[in-house]
């Protein structure tokens, strides 16, 4: 894999360094620093057929409304309910495990190692009573070996749903990713310039998927207009300002409306309080929703080869300028050759005040750091260390060179205020 060029790396090797964190600081750009991809004149550019496998061309493949919508569906399919247990790690969005609750089966939390990886030792030395499925995800986008892992389920007569939401394209083992578990979910917002999605594959020809129910027009025509705003809104389509402008006037009047025919929303059950909280709770009925038209079709048209390399080249840009930086790591230096990262995996060893810093910036970071509150220690256990300290930069394929250098520059201002770069 090509490293980033030389006229890159110059261009991010400025950074500025201040001798205590600036509250009052703005990023110097015009528009917010898009956390996710969003829709410009290059999006549909370059090579139809990406270099890797995509998770989109497996043939068992389909789309639902999230992510998270795609975990549920999972569940139903393997019939897992009331009683059951399902192993999920200990680093998690709890958008997760909101629907192995929803289900009313029970979250079992198990450990993983310093780079994410489920730990096959503690998996063969528990006891899987009740366990009717695990979920693995391929964190970061970077492929996990789920060989072990795949055995450990066929000896156990447990079901694995391979997580894919960080991961759309990759391979792992010789084989593509998502053709590993029973079934398979990932998450299109992640790598798409959409603002909702999520797609199934299948792996269990006799268990069928089952049925979505259709969008109103009104939810159709929404999601479209979010599509273009979202964009212009972060200084994308440029000329294309006016003509946006007009038709959010027609999205405004549809702000508020019910998206689906039928069905109201169905939140899970406790626990307490943070059952309202986002990320704890999973709509029931729009998790039951087909795909919109509009994300569908930006989803089978748009190029793969672009996005697999501008988030490599982004990724390796980052690595570069973020490793010399006292205090900080990128948790994978380097990239295997069959992956297209979602995020970079920085960690910071006392991530805070700056983290939140970041946020009030609208820096385009995320962390996992509002775990579900049955999870616990276990030792020898990563998971619950990543969740604190490592921060998940943006690196995807609409970042520009300008946007690239402003991240490095900030994360140089709030974490490493005493040094100056060589």
């Amino acid at each position: 894999m090509e490293g980033p060029t030389s006229r890159a790396k110059g261009a991010l090797a400025r950074t500025i360094a201040l001798p205590t964190l600036t509250p009052h600081f703005h990023l110097p750009m015009p528009h917010p620093i898009p956390r996710l991809p969003v829709l410009d004149w290059g999006t549909f550019s370059g090579s139809r057929t990406p270099t890797i496998p995509c998770l989109l061309s497996q043939p068992r493949a389909g789309f639902s409304s999230s992510g998270r919508a795609s975990i549920l569906l999972a569940l139903e399919m393997l019939n897992v309910g009331k009683g059951d247990k399902v192993l999920v790690p200990t680093y998690h969005c709890p958008t997760m495990i909101a629907p192995v609750v929803a289900r009313g089966a029970e979250p079992v939390f198990y450990p993983l190692d310093q780079h994410g990886s489920p730990s096959l030792s503690w998996l063969q030395q528990n006891d899987c009573i009740g366990v009717r499925a695990i979920l693995v995800a391929h964190f970061f986008g970077i492929p996990q070996r789920l060989s072990g892992i795949r055995q450990w389920c066929d000896n156990n007569h447990v079901r694995l749903i391979e997580d894919c939401a960080h991961a759309l394209f990759g391979s792992s083992e010789g084989r593509p990713i998502g053709s590993w578990g029973d079934i398979a979910i990932a998450s299109l917002t992640k790598f798409l310039p959409v603002p909702e999605g999520g797609c199934l594959v299948n792996n269990l020809p006799n268990q069928p998927v089952p049925p979505l129910h259709r969008l109103t027009a009104r939810r159709q025509v929404k999601v479209a207009l979010d599509i273009v705003h979202t964009s212009v809104n972060h200084g994308r389509l440029h000329g294309f300002g006016l003509a946006v402008g007009s038709l959010y006037g027609v999205r405004s009047l549809l702000k508020g409306r019910p998206g689906y025919a039928t069905g109201a929303p169905q939140p899970i059950p406790g626990p307490g309080a943070l059952a309202e909280a986002d990320g704890f709770s999973i709509d029931a009925h729009q998790a039951h929703g087909a795909l919109s038209l509009a994300c569908q079709w930006v989803a089978k048209r748009t190029p793969r080869q672009r996005i697999v390399a501008h988030r490599c080249q982004n990724y390796l840009l980052l690595a570069q300028e973020l490793s010399h930086i006292a205090g900080m790591r990128p948790l994978f230096p380097s990239l295997p050759d069959n992956c297209a990262p979602y995020v970079f995996p920085l960690w910071v060893d006392i991530p805070d005040p700056g983290y939140a810093e970041l946020r009030r910036l609208e820096f385009p970071v995320s962390r996992w750091d509002r775990l579900w509150p049955t999870v616990a220690p276990i030792a020898g256990d990563s998971g619950i260390k990543m969740s604190h300290h490592v921060l998940q930069i943006a690196c995807h394929q609409d970042l520009t060179r300008a946007e690239l250098q402003v991240m490095v520059d900030t994360l140089q201002r709030v974490y490493a205020p005493m040094q100056v770069s060589p």
